[in-house]
């Protein structure tokens, strides 16, 4: 099942030997006592690529080889030690600062659990999340698919990062309709939020002055701390070292909402309960002072999954 999940992974027999730390006759064997089983071909052997029969086996061996891992961690849990893998989702708005809360903590508390981040924006770590390849996912919004379990931690406005030169700056807020003809980054059509602007833009007779189209929070942001052009991103995204340049809340917008999901189906580990334990107490109310949040958010009172 490794082998066979492997290959799918890193993408042939040879790549999936190397990432696995073997040789790629070991991996071939493996498969070949598969598809011998099973009675299917699992793998091209042309392309290197795994056949519809492969994806099919694939997705259910990187269901059982993850439930036996957590048989692993809850067993080493029942001694009251916490350890296995973690591999959790977020986006990087929200990673930039919790990152170097979380992470510490973690080792601190659970110095044998295996904690792993991957950056992304909302829609990839929904879709690692739903084929298995993600265990938790911080992301914004409630996801859309009915098989995620989400749970609200924060919310935080939306800002526009402006030159400290530009007249917008001084403001204390800014509407949609005081932004006419302003120069933009923004990002392409078809991105919900980008559905958003340009639909308030409409009703307040407001057009931008898109210079660049840009999927992806975290480019956006880096584009307009270097200068290129103003932006309107989530609050968490600017470094508080960036004096030069101006912050305004934007009035027209509603919150970005940012929480935890993660598959409903599958039984949570003591690696994973560990992790959204700590999690709670990071956005809890009780200790605001321990886990202080970043400017513009606000912490969701009593949030339900």
């Amino acid at each position: 099942m490794k082998a066979i999940v492997g290959i799918e992974d890193y993408g042939g027999f040879s790549s999936a030997a190397s990432a696995m730390e073997t040789v790629q006759s070991n991996i071939s064997m493996h498969v070949s006592k598969l598809e011998s089983e099973l009675e299917v071909i699992l793998v091209d052997r042309r392309t290197g690529t795994l056949t519809p029969e492969g994806s099919a086996v694939s997705a259910r061996a990187r269901q059982i080889l993850q439930e036996m891992e957590a048989i692993q961690s809850d067993l080493h849990a029942l001694k009251h030690d916490i350890r296995g893998n973690v591999r959790m989702g977020m986006i990087g708005t929200t990673a930039r600062w919790l990152i170097p809360i979380l992470v510490p903590e973690l080792k601190k508390r659970h110095p044998n659990l295996h904690f792993v981040v991957s950056e992304g924006t909302t829609t990839s770590l929904e879709a690692r999340l739903h084929i298995g390849t993600l265990d938790l996912a911080l992301v914004n919004k409630p996801p859309y698919s009915k098989d995620f379990a989400f749970k609200s931690f924060f919310d935080e406005e939306y800002v526009l990062y402006i030159s400290s030169s530009h007249p917008l700056a001084s403001k204390k807020s800014v509407t949609i309709a005081e932004m006419d003809q302003i120069d933009l980054i923004a990002p392409p059509k078809g991105i919900p939020f980008r559905d958003l602007l340009d639909t308030l833009a409409k009703r307040s007779n407001t057009e931008f002055n898109i210079i660049a189209e840009v999927d992806g929070v975290r480019l956006i942001a880096s584009m307009a701390f270097d200068g290129y052009a103003p932006a309107i991103i989530p609050a968490t995204a600017v470094p508080h070292y960036l004096s030069e340049f101006a912050v305004v809340p934007v009035e027209d917008l509603p919150n970005r909402r940012i929480g935890i999901a993660r598959r409903k189906r599958t039984p949570e580990s003591a690696p994973m309960i560990s992790v959204l334990a700590l999690l709670d107490e990071i956005f809890s109310d009780e200790e605001p002072s321990r886990f202080p949040m970043p400017d513009g958010t606000r912490k969701i009172a009593n949030p339900k999954t």
